[in-house]
């Protein structure tokens, strides 16, 4: 079950939900990803700043940015446009939290914003990548800390999860038997 809003500094929080707004108000397909979407799904944990998966229009997104500069967040604008062309991720500020972007260029991602689901955080909404969207993206990255909200995303929703979707994705990108995914199904409980 969804936590509840719960305690981080109000930028944060502020970030998020304008950052949610402005995605919303242009119809950008997105997800909240991170150590924030993840204690949206689990328990609560400290994060610093803010990761989101979307897919933005070449064409909306000068106006996304320039809609984005009135509500307070800060960046070079085509600094920007260059990095999301070129490099397909770009980092933002907010009152000094830092809001990272990442293209959904590979079918994996896609999917992952496929799955994500509307939510409803302080009376606004928000797209929120699924437990098992969250599931596959920090089994890429797999740093101490995503190995850590594996494990508890895999207690929070064991009943629920979708272990072959996880396969599924998973083989769009890396093998079965590919270490992190063994390490999965450890955790689970699953044979390999």
């Amino acid at each position: 079950m969804p936590n509840e809003p719960f305690e981080h500094p109000p930028p944060l929080l502020n970030a998020t939900l304008e950052l949610a707004r402005a995605l919303n108000q242009f119809q950008v397909r997105y997800a909240l990803i991170g150590g924030l979407a993840a204690g949206y799904r689990t328990h609560p944990r400290f994060t610093r700043d803010l990761d989101f998966l979307l897919n933005v229009p070449q064409l909306v997104l000068p106006q996304l940015l320039e809609d984005l500069k009135r509500r307070g967040f800060e960046f070079d604008t085509q600094d920007t446009i260059r990095e999301w062309t070129q490099h397909h991720m770009v980092v933002l500020s907010f009152h000094g939290i830092r809001v990272d972007w990442l293209k959904s260029l590979i079918p994996a991602y896609v999917h992952v914003l496929d799955h994500a689901t509307e939510e409803t955080w302080l009376d606004q909404p928000i797209r929120i990548a699924s437990a098992e969207g969250l599931i596959l993206l920090k089994l890429l990255a797999f740093r101490p800390q995503d190995q850590v909200d594996i494990e508890n995303l895999i207690a929070a929703q064991r009943d629920s999860l979708d272990l072959d979707w996880i396969r599924a994705e998973w083989q769009t990108v890396m093998s079965l038997d590919d270490p992190r995914m063994l390490r999965l199904l450890e955790w689970v409980g699953a044979p390999p």
